[in-house]
């Protein structure tokens, strides 16, 4: 075999990288900024790389590029080539070369439960930055420039697997202030349930909590009531600590607040849920980067504490 034969077909390795920057950032002027070239060099690298293979592998738009169905199946291979030789130039001559990871996370859970514990993380893995992105709705579609999702349901998406590892009892908190309140009007359980069912919080999307609560308090008659609604459960916490209402939010969530005595709960039980949080990644095949798996063990464990 003479070892000295290039590979055939093998395209240049600044055409690959060039494509995998404009893949992940979906837009040719990103990757130039990212890679101090360009525009105009990323665009003559991906044309060369279109041609070399006989396929276009984006759709130019009016605002960035999309990948076409050929972009989509060549760019986890090319992904996984660079991470390979990666791994294997840090294995073999070392180097203090830092790894980042794309986390994106329901607002409250990161705001509230996940931003707190990172220190923990960073401190077992000095060498591993996290970038952790806040969302209020989930993507449709797998988002190839995310490594690793957290979601709140019943764990099926659509191209995505998907595993459970935190579900929390639903707490009614309101403000210190409006519960003396109610408890001088009347007091015990039914006091209550009579302030939460007078001053409930909504929150879009947890719409199934509040039917919950009322079918185990007794209430399967009083329907929705009227009261101000929000998009996250810390909007519906921070409205509640200011004497706007009852909110109900999962355990982990009001925890802080009851800590702080900003808010205190109204009734002293907690309420089921039947969905739960889970660690999701895209369903189609890919070779997932040791600092991922390093970061999802780390959660998995931390949920784990929380169980009670």
């Amino acid at each position: 075999m003479n070892r000295t034969k290039p590979v055939v077909g093998l395209p240049t390795l600044t055409w690959l990288r060039a494509f995998e920057a404009a893949a992940r950032t979906s837009s040719f002027s990103a990757a130039a900024a990212e890679l101090n070239l360009t525009s105009g060099a990323i665009g003559y690298q991906i044309r060369a790389l279109e041609r070399h293979l006989g396929f276009a592998l984006f759709e130019r738009l009016p605002r960035g590029v999309r990948l076409t169905a050929m972009g989509v199946a060549y760019l986890p291979p090319v992904r996984k080539a660079f991470e390979e030789l990666a791994d294997s130039t840090i294995g073999l001559f070392g180097g203090d070369a830092r790894a980042q990871i794309t986390v994106h996370a329901p607002v409250s859970l990161a705001a509230l439960w996940l931003a707190p514990h990172l220190p923990s993380f960073a401190a077992a893995h000095p060498s591993i930055d996290v970038r952790l992105c806040s969302v209020v709705w989930d993507n449709a579609s797998p988002d190839e420039s995310t490594d690793l999702e957290i979601r709140y349901g019943d764990g099926h998406w659509l191209g995505y697997r998907s595993e459970r590892f935190l579900n929390q009892g639903i707490l009614a908190v309101c403000s210190p202030t409006l519960r003396r309140e109610a408890n001088g009007e009347t007091r015990g359980e039914a006091g209550s349930v009579a302030l939460l069912a007078r001053h409930p919080i909504h929150i879009m999307g947890y719409e199934d909590h509040w039917l919950s609560v009322q079918r185990e308090l007794g209430l399967r008659d009083a329907g929705t009531p009227r009261g101000p609604t929000v998009d996250t459960s810390v909007a519906a916490l921070e409205l509640a600590a200011n004497g706007m209402g009852c909110a109900l939010a999962h355990r982990i969530f009001a925890a802080p607040y009851l800590r702080t005595g900003r808010l205190v709960t109204v009734i002293d039980r907690e309420f089921r849920d039947r969905r739960s949080y889970f660690v999701v990644m895209p369903e189609r095949a890919r070779r997932v980067r040791r600092e991922v798996e390093s970061f999802r063990d780390w959660l998995l464990e931390l949920a784990a504490a929380e169980i009670v």
